[in-house]
């Protein structure tokens, strides 16, 4: 466009000055046909002057009169036409001057002649001064004539030439317009067809991404940027109940409901998440999805933000997937693993017991075979006190191994006690020494049964950990919300290279004992709880040894956590 303005301009400059010439060369040629009839004019009426002059006929004289009449008009109109040219107008000045005096002389010598005075008016007519007057006209005449003709010669040049240039111009601009013009049509042409074919790839795209999105195991729902449901592949309609035709258009929060799945206490939408904070919502692993059917499904979930290239969000995915299978298997591990505790228990259980039994046996004995029965009761009340010391062990095991589905008030200080008597034996056999930094105040309600096996396995792992004479620190503390501990041992401590895989199912160092499951069934309750576990640990030096740090929040009758300190 800018390079046909400029062509417009040079064309238009072109023609103008063309114009501009021919007007030139036009006016010329207008000042020489004035100036050619204003003398024809003046030879007209001299010619009559002269003829009335010789014949004394009147008839001459009409020629004359005329001519007289229209000559000052057509002087005016020479002066007017060379105004513009100062030596062009100074000529003709002159030449108007000398033609008004021979005009002069003519109406003199035709006076002159009326008055019957034939001789003086032919003296006058060929006077020398006056023939020098008809002289200096013409001589003028041909002076203006002259200068006329070469401007016309030069205009018409220059005219020529314009008209040259401007065909020039003419044609170099058409054939510009031209090759752009077909420059245009080849770029737009070109970019048609990209548009084409970026339309086919994105249509192609679209379609793969659609079969790709509706083929995928996981559910997946897209939305808008105000969190309006926009896709739902096959997987998702399924879970959620919902068919794309009933889902699309409707607000995410009414098609994916997500609660607490340990509490059921409702959770906030992540896809409202993402679009509140603008960032990637961390996937959660204890939510549960309100499905259709007001049942409520395990799941999986993660949702990012849709963004465009500067930033803005356009939308949200949300990934999520059905996890009640994976649910049923780590119930079954975290069985499997309460059975083995279960069999650890018992085998300490009855070497705590087999003392004192065998024990009763001998002092039955001799009590049996005593000659005095003073000493015989002696033995029997020393049986008897062995007696209710199993029976003491007994109650303890059976309180200590008591679970309920509802949560408890619990003294923290006495669920660590009791889960340390349950060790006594293997905590004096290896003469470890066990410090305790807890107040007796501190109450939590939670599940009794899964924060029993979350203590003994922490426990169990520290004795196993320690050599003889070492060392077990218990520290608890009040937080907001929940009570934290920690289990500290001066053990043999645990390598780099295992500690991100300490909390996985079926990992284990031990080669003797154990089954893996023990600090990933910990983490699981915890987790399932909404608590946190985390450890430290090294394996020389003076700090030699590993330190469990856990969280346990504490539930109200709704769910929600709380923490109280009893007097």
């Amino acid at each position: 466009l800018g390079t046909l303005a400029i062509n417009a301009g040079v064309s238009y400059r072109a023609t103008a000055r063309l114009i501009a010439n021919e007007r030139l060369v036009a006016h010329t040629l207008r000042v020489i046909a004035e100036l050619q009839t204003t003398r024809s004019l003046l030879t007209s009426a001299e010619t009559g002057q002269r003829g009335y002059l010789l014949t004394r006929d009147p008839s001459y004289l009409a020629p004359y009169n005329r001519t007289v009449a229209d000559i000052s008009s057509h002087l005016e109109k020479m002066a007017s036409l060379t105004a513009s040219d100062p030596s062009q107008r100074q000529r003709v000045a002159i030449w108007s001057r000398l033609v008004e005096e021979r005009l002069a002389i003519a109406r003199n010598t035709i006076a002159l002649e009326k008055q019957g005075n034939h001789a003086e008016a032919l003296r006058v007519l060929l006077d020398a001064q006056s023939k020098e007057k008809v002289e200096q006209a013409r001589n003028m005449f041909d002076e203006v004539l002259t200068q006329e003709r070469r401007l016309l010669e030069e205009r018409s040049g220059d005219s020529q030439q314009s008209a040259r240039e401007a065909m020039i111009t003419f044609t170099v601009t058409s054939i510009a317009a031209v090759l752009f013009v077909l420059a245009f049509y080849m770029v737009v042409r070109r970019e048609l067809r990209a548009r084409a074919e970026a339309a086919r790839e994105v249509a192609e795209r679209e379609a793969w991404l659609d079969t790709t999105l509706h083929s995928i195991a996981d559910a997946v729902i897209a939305t808008d940027e105000n969190g309006n449901v926009k896709f739902l592949n096959a997987v998702a309609e399924e879970l959620t109940g919902y068919s794309s035709l009933e889902a699309v258009g409707q607000p995410v929060a009414e098609i994916f409901q997500v609660q607490d799945e340990a509490t059921q206490a409702p959770m906030e939408n992540p896809v409202e998440e993402v679009i509140r904070q603008g960032r990637i919502a961390p996937p959660s692993d204890r939510a549960a999805m309100i499905n259709r059917n007001r049942r409520a499904l395990p799941i999986e979930e993660s949702a990012a933000p849709i963004v465009d290239k500067k930033g803005r969000i356009l939308g949200v995915v949300l990934v999520f997937r059905d996890v009640t299978q994976r649910r049923l298997m780590q119930e079954s591990a975290r069985k499997s693993e309460k059975l083995a505790a279960a069999g650890r228990l018992a085998a300490t259980i009855a070497h705590e017991i087999n003392n004192p039994l065998e024990a009763v046996t001998n002092l039955l004995y001799l009590a049996r075979t005593s000659d005095s029965p003073e000493i015989g009761q002696n033995y029997l009340a020393a049986a008897d006190q062995e007696l209710s010391r199993v029976a003491h062990i007994a109650r303890q095991t059976l309180g200590f191994y008591r679970e309920s589905s509802e949560p408890v008030t619990l003294r923290v200080s006495t669920l660590l006690d009791e889960v340390l008597s349950v060790y006594a034996s293997r905590v004096r056999s290896k003469r470890i020494t066990v410090e305790k930094n807890y107040k007796d105040n501190i109450t939590i309600r939670t599940l009794r049964g899964e924060m029993v096996q979350i203590f003994s396995n922490l426990i169990a792992n520290a004795l196993d950990a320690l050599p003889q004479g070492g060392r077990i620190r218990l520290e608890t503390a009040a937080k907001p919300g929940g009570v934290e501990f920690s289990i500290q041992d001066n053990g043999v401590g645990i390598p780099p290279e295992n500690l991100k895989r300490i909390f996985d199912a079926f990992f284990t160092t031990k080669t003797d004992v154990g089954t893996g499951l023990g600090l990933w069934v910990v983490k699981d309750l915890l987790d399932k709880q909404g608590g946190t576990i985390s450890v430290e640990s090294r394996v020389a030096g003076p700090s030699r040894g590993t330190r469990f740090i856990a969280f346990v929040p504490s539930m109200d009758k709704q769910g929600a956590a709380s923490i109280q300190q009893v007097s």
